[in-house]
Order: C-alpha cells, then structure tokens, then sequence
C-alpha cells in the first residue's frame, strides 16, 4: 500500500492504493486499486514545504502525520489474487483429491513426546534400514483420525497432504510391531519424562483401573510348559473366569492415569487374571521405576486387597479405595448406619463421617501387616435415587414375594442371598430330609434398602479432608472416560493381531494416540480457564477432535497452492489453542 495524489475534478486528491498485476492474453499487466479515500489534499496540508512527500514517508515508516491513516499500519489490507492456471484437456484438474492437513497437530505432539528419540536410538543400534517412526506416525494418527486394520493403514498412508512414512512393505509394519513391543517400556518412561517437562504433571496422583478387550476368536491362547508341564509362559488371549458377555477370549489392561487425566503407563495381562492381582504387576513394572516422590494411588474396590494396600505402604506411598458396604462386617455396618457423627449440608441432600481405625492386613508374603487407615462413609440423596432407580423392579419382586411367598424362584441368582432354605416336615414342623421350603430373610432386605445411597472410602491419608478424599476418589471417572476412548473412538477392540507381541505393540499404539487426545483436551481446558475437576473433558470430547482433525483437508492446486477446507468450530478452537494459524 502507498499513498496516492490524483486529480479530482482537477483538485488534488489524496487516497491510499495498492498496486497488483494480471496476465490478459498471456501478457502481464499492472494494475491499481483504491483501498481507502483519504480526502482533498488542501485539507491536511500543513502549509510547510514538500507535505505530500513528509505525508508518504511518514505512512512508509508507521507513523503518519494523518492521524486516520493509523488505522492502515501494521494491517494486511492488499486482496492478493492468485493467477492459477490449467490445462483444459486434462481431465486430472477437474477432479478435487483432498487430502488430510489436520495431523499436523498430531505430528507437532508426536515429536514432543519423545518417541522419535527412542526409535531412532533403536534404530542406530539394530541398523534398521526402513522408516521406524513414519510407521509408528502412520499407525497412530490412522488410530486417531480413522482407525482401521494395520494393513488399511498402510493403505490409506496416501490420504495425508505430506508424506509422512517412506517405507510402503506390509512386512515392515509387522517388524515396526516388533520393535514397539521390544521398547514399549523405554517409550512409556520417555513420554513421562517429556510430559512432566513440557505440560507439567501431578504425580501426587495416580489413578488405577482394568478393562478387558475381546478377540474374534474361539479358543484360548495355549500356555508354553516346561518339559515336566509347569507353565513358563501363559498364552494372553484367556476367557474370564466369569465369561465375557459375547464368549471371547480377552486380554487385561491396567492403566495408570494422572490428575490431569493424561495416561501415565500401561500393562497388559492374560484374561483369566482377576483385577486384584494385576496392580502390584504394574506397579513394579511403571510406576516404581519413574522415580516419583510419594504417589497416592486411587482405586475401585475390585483392586482393595490386603496384599495390594501392603505393597502401596511399603513402597512408601498412599491409597485411596472404595469399600463395599454389603461386604462388609457386622460392626461397620452398623457405624455406617448410625447417625451419630455425621454431618448434613444445608439442603439436607448430603451427610458425610469418618473414622480412624486400626486393622490387620496379609501381605504378599502372607505375613501380617498393622494398618492405620481412615474409614469415610456419606450419604447422598443422589447416589440414593441412581441405586432407587436401579434396583426398582428388583424391590418391587422383593415386595411381591413377601406379600405372596408362592411367586418366590430359587432360579432368580439376586435374590439367593435373601432366601432361607429349611428342611421340614410340613405336618409336624420338625427338621428333617424332607422337601426344601423357601422364604425371605427380612432383616437382609431392610439391610439392604437401608443402606442404599451409601458409599464407603478407605484411605491412608488419615490428616487430608474428608470432602478432599471424596473428591479424588471421585477422579477415577477420568480413567473409565479413557477406556471408553480407547474402545470407542481409537476402535482398540476387537484385535486383529495375533501374536503376543503385537497385541502389546497395538495396545502400545492406542496409549499413544490415547496421550494425544489427553494434551488436546487439557491444553483445550487451560485455554478455556475451566475448572478441570469439574469440566475436566467438557473442553472438547474425543470423538469431537477425531472429526475437527480427520475432516481438515487441503485439495492441491497448481503451482503449489493448496484451497482447504473451513475450518470448524472444534477445530479453530484446536488449533487456537496450539497457536495455529
């Protein structure tokens, strides 16, 4: 832009205007077009010597001695037209071949995790001549942005604006699969180590769940025996004790999430493994090796169990677990429904009590360990109107059977711990080998009403807040949420590896992708300024960020041009959060 003096009916006119060019008939032409009307030179002019030169010098150099003119500096006002040219009898340039522009985001957070350092150190060490990271790039963002079977993702390594793999052999995928077997432990360490430097991490936390994944399979994985039948190796794809819903064959995952909800480490175990014996594994396997201070582990009550509450004490950490109630013994029971000792809110919607207890655990060892541990127990009124709505036909057949005893079914699994089976003589009344006669036990069924909308915490931390423990433990919704993720927008299940190795390698895979959607939605959230206890994923969902970033194309033009496609809502949010523009 520059400052013009033109003739207006023969007066001196001042005017801000851009120059440009066009090719009219395979000849370039300059051209000039108006950007803004300043107004008749006489009335700015100063009266001193050579104002219209003082005038562009000034607007040139950012500070033009007409003040409106400040509006136009520093702004990009020119309308830059692009000449694009094209053959008309190639047929090619009708056709639109967009391609995907939005990893560019996954690729920027690939590289910060670490990984690329540790392939490449591997890949220097072993002499590998094929592309590690472009592969491990191309299957995770594929799990992210379309996730599919390992050979559609390499089919599909064309629909990326960029190269990002020079490798093109399906045998080399397999061999990547290998490799992030081998060093799937190193990886988790390095994107610990980058996470904590770069985004920050609480590691006073550390949430702890399991899940199960299915294979399409019929059979279990055989075990490797030694030459007098002992086990040497369990075979990982196992069918529960209990039996998944579709009978397949599953593995277990154990994973470690953070405060933040950003995945810290995983494991991997048979599918015969119960959920209490697979914490200790991954302890000692992850997160005993970061180095952490003093980490307070959180848990659902499928993982208390005395040998996993010992093992967290001696290692010099804390737990936070829930306790079932039903299970529990006489005299916490009836603590829990005494009223003394509890304190109300104000609506009257909440109560909340605690104890300091001493008890006595078994080790792994089997030796006897003395505990000192919180107790909390409180009652919400919504907790009590979920297990109402729950269990409403349930109460209602329970209601039913005592007002008629003859609609009571032995078959109905429930009800089988609130039934009392007598053998007796039905003329005399006298104990005898005689017919069953069934009925209810009312005192288990008051029980059992009266302690709907209760909920139990163990907890280590005797000193911290009652309110604060319930709020922790209430974190654990992050690490279900990440599951779901996993099974749902990565598609983690079922597997179509087979080996081992590569489930691990797959697994490995989603934990990655899994991280990526995490930083999104917490950097997302701190760019918001929301509280993330509270809205800690309301920033934007999984499945919002796999259609923000897998539906950003570019469709390639002539003379290295590219016209893309606009962006979303979700995605100016992404990519303003990551300083994009």
């Amino acid at each position: 832009m520059h400052i013009d003096c033109v003739k207006n009916s023969g007066k001196p006119y001042l005017r801000i205007a851009e120059s440009y060019s066009i090719k009219v008939n395979g000849i370039r032409k300059n051209r000039k077009r108006t950007i803004y009307n300043i107004g008749p030179l006489s009335r700015f002019d100063d009266g001193k010597p050579d104002f219209l030169l003082r005038l562009r010098q000034s607007f040139k150099n950012g500070n033009p001695i007409i003040e409106c003119l400040n509006n136009f500096i520093g702004k990009d006002t020119v309308s830059r037209k692009i000449l694009l040219e094209f053959d008309k009898d190639d047929q090619n340039v009708c056709f639109s071949t967009p391609k995907n522009i939005g990893y560019f985001i996954l690729d920027s957070l690939y590289d910060s995790l670490g990984i690329y350092d540790v392939l490449n150190l591997q890949k220097s060490r072993k002499n590998i001549g094929y592309d590690l990271n472009g592969l491990t790039k191309l299957l995770t963002f594929g799990r992210i942005l379309h996730p599919n079977s390992k050979y559609a993702t390499r089919q599909e390594r064309e629909h990326y604006l960029f190269d990002i793999v020079s490798s093109d052999s399906q045998i080399e995928i397999y061999r990547t699969l290998d490799v992030l077997n081998e060093k799937s432990e190193t990886i988790q360490k390095r994107m610990n180590l980058k996470i904590i430097d770069k985004i920050g991490r609480n590691t006073d936390i550390c949430f702890y769940d399991v899940t199960n994944y299915w294979f399409d399979i019929d059979n279990n994985d055989k075990d490797k025996l030694d030459e007098y039948g002992n086990i040497v190796e369990e075979g990982i794809r196992k069918f529960e004790p209990s039996k998944a819903q579709n009978h397949k064959p599953i593995v277990q995952m154990g994973l470690f999430i953070d405060d933040n909800g950003i995945p810290i480490a995983y494991k991997l175990f048979p599918g015969n493994h119960i959920d209490q014996t697979t914490l200790r594994p991954t302890l000692k396997k992850t997160i005993y090796k970061m180095n952490f201070n003093k980490v307070i582990i959180i848990a659902d009550g499928g993982l208390n169990s005395g040998k996993n509450l010992a093992n967290i004490l001696k290692e010099g950490n804390g737990y936070i677990v829930s306790k079932s109630i039903r299970k529990s013994d006489k005299n916490t029971k009836e603590w829990i429904l005494e009223e003394d000792g509890y304190e109300w809110n104000e609506s009257k919607t909440f109560k909340i009590k605690s104890i300091i207890r001493e008890r006595t655990i078994n080790d792994e060892n089997g030796e006897e360990v003395l505990i000192k541990e919180k107790l909390v127990s409180y009652r919400s009124k919504k907790y009590y109107d979920y297990e109402l709505h729950q269990a409403k036909k349930f109460i209602k057949y329970l209601e039913t059977v005592i007002a008629n005893p003859s609609k009571l079914k032995i078959n109905k699994k429930k009800i089988e711990k609130f039934i009392v089976t007598d053998i007796v003589d039905k003329n005399t009344g006298e104990i005898l080998k005689a017919t069953p006669i069934l009925s209810l036990n009312i005192k288990k069924i008051k029980e059992y009403k009266g302690l709907m909308g209760y909920y139990t915490i163990m907890t280590s931390e005797i000193d911290k807040p009652n309110l604060e423990i319930i709020d922790k433990y209430h974190g654990l919704s992050r690490i279900e949420d990440s599951f779901r993720i996993i099974k749902s927008n990565l598609e983690g299940r079922p597997v179509y590896v087979r080996t081992e190795e590569h489930i691990n390698a797959h697994f490995l895979i989603c934990f990655i992708a899994l991280t990526m959607i995490r930083i999104i939605q917490h950097k997302v959230l701190l760019n918001k300024k929301m509280n993330k206890s509270k809205h800690w994923e309301s920033g934007i969902t999984g499945e919002k960020i796999k259609e923000a970033l897998g539906g950003f194309m570019a469709d390639p033009l002539s003379k290295g041009y590219y016209r893309l496609t606009k962006p979303t809502e979700d995605l100016e949010m992404i990519m303003k959060t990551f300083g994009v523009s």
